[in-house]
């Protein structure tokens, strides 16, 4: 007998703690809104929502004009570059996809349609076609949303939370609510993706844990 043999392996946890650290669970989404809102941050809150809800890259959500928005789906063909802060074509070919709008996406479309309108008026960039501009009609800024998020969400819920984080969070819900893992990879705009496989997986064995703790006490005779 060899001398590793002697021992039990020793579990390895640290890849299941990286991945819940991936995404946020319902309540923690709840928190983290209610906080932001009750801040008066409208922009910032505008952009979690938009991000959890649709599940696009902050890069993606960055470089949406207007005209990207149509009346069922978003249609996402471009990413900002945040080093040359420019619109570039994205990386993929399953990058280039179509996102559907779902009902509270819509919610949140108008939501943002709106106040965009009134920042346009209130600081003058009545040309700007960005779908969500800052106050000087250029796109919302990579660096200041991840920090404001790192620093809100370590305030609120203990840990930092990184913008990718609410990509994940949208893949991890659809999969709670039974969407299977092809048409979340979809929505996504990717083919294959090993983080969406892992927390479809790590989710999916949540819900079963939970129907059969849910059963265990169940008598049927």
């Amino acid at each position: 007998m060899s001398w590793y043999q002697k021992f039990k392996p020793y579990k390895d946890e640290s890849r299941k703690i990286k991945l819940k650290e991936k995404y946020l669970e319902p309540a923690e989404i709840k928190k983290l809104l209610a906080y932001i809102e009750k801040t008066n941050c409208e922009h910032w809150y505008l952009v979690t929502k938009f991000l959890l809800q649709s599940g696009l890259r902050f890069g993606e959500f960055a470089a949406l004009e207007n005209d990207d928005i149509g009346k069922s789906v978003i249609s996402v063909t471009k990413t900002l570059d945040i080093v040359n802060k420019e619109a570039t074509p994205p990386k993929t070919a399953s990058s280039n996809h179509e996102v559907f709008i779902q009902l509270e996406l819509a919610e949140t479309i108008r939501e943002i349609k709106h106040f965009a309108k009134k920042q346009r008026i209130l600081f003058g960039h009545g040309k700007s076609n960005v779908f969500l501009p800052r106050n000087d009609g250029t796109p919302t800024r990579y660096d200041a949303y991840e920090k404001f998020l790192r620093e809100t969400s370590e305030k609120v819920l203990d840990r930092k939370i990184s913008a990718h984080a609410l990509r994940h969070t949208h893949a991890s819900i659809l999969a709670a609510q039974g969407i299977n893992i092809e048409t979340i990879s979809r929505r996504l705009g990717h083919e294959d993706s090993k983080i969406t496989k892992a927390i479809y997986l790590h989710v999916t064995k949540q819900l079963r844990e939970k129907d059969n703790a849910a059963i265990a006490g169940a008598k049927i005779i």
